[in-house]
């Protein structure tokens, strides 16, 4: 088989996808995601369901692919809040708070995806949480080496942290409803409380 033949091949596949996605995740908004079945997605991206599970295994792994677009578009994000010159401090929070941004689009639809996120992150095969830790890290690291940060803290400790700042608040905010504030003030805020103890 030519090249041509396989990128041809490889564009229909993804063209593929992407209508089953697109499919679901317009039922997932729509019905919810309990209430919509495979036969419901299939239905409406009018492909066969064997088609459907040569894409995704089962419907939870629909979300499993939009927390992964998810994360693409926050670390293409992230590529210009790091090679922006602002302080260090000023890109960790940006960092964050352009993490949970996607999150906001759809708060019933997201707590089903940051289930799937988790049991992703702790596969063997994945590297959710690393792909997040070293950019962190990298621009604590590079705030010690200005002075703009202690220099008696583990760059890797305090990245953890962060990240475990950043996932307690966006739990609370998608899974206690009682709990009431706005996602990126509240976020902001608990941030800035771990890196003023960072500063130097």
């Amino acid at each position: 088989m030519s090249e041509i033949e396989l990128s041809r091949r490889e564009r229909k596949k993804d063209k593929t996808r992407d209508c089953i996605f697109r499919a679901a995740i317009k039922l997932f908004r729509d019905r919810g995601f309990e209430e919509t079945t495979v036969d419901d997605i299939t239905e409406k991206a009018d492909v066969a369901k064997g088609t459907f599970f040569n894409y995704f295994p089962r419907k939870e792994a629909v979300l499993g692919y939009l927390s992964e677009v998810w994360i693409v578009g926050a670390e293409e994000g992230g590529e210009a809040i790091l090679a922006a010159k602002t302080p260090a401090r000023e890109k960790l929070v940006l960092l964050l708070c352009g993490m949970a941004e996607q999150y906001e689009e759809d708060r019933e639809l997201s707590s089903y995806v940051i289930i799937q996120s988790l049991n992703r992150a702790f596969q063997a095969s994945e590297d959710v949480h690393q792909r997040w830790h070293e950019p962190l890290a990298m621009v604590i690291k590079r705030g010690q080496e200005n002075r703009e940060f202690r220099r008696d803290v583990d760059a890797d400790r305090a990245a953890f942290v962060l990240h475990g700042v950043y996932m307690a608040t966006l739990f609370m905010w998608l899974k206690c409803p009682d709990v009431e504030f706005k996602l990126q003030d509240e976020l902001r805020a608990r941030l800035a409380l771990v890196v003023d103890g960072l500063a130097a």
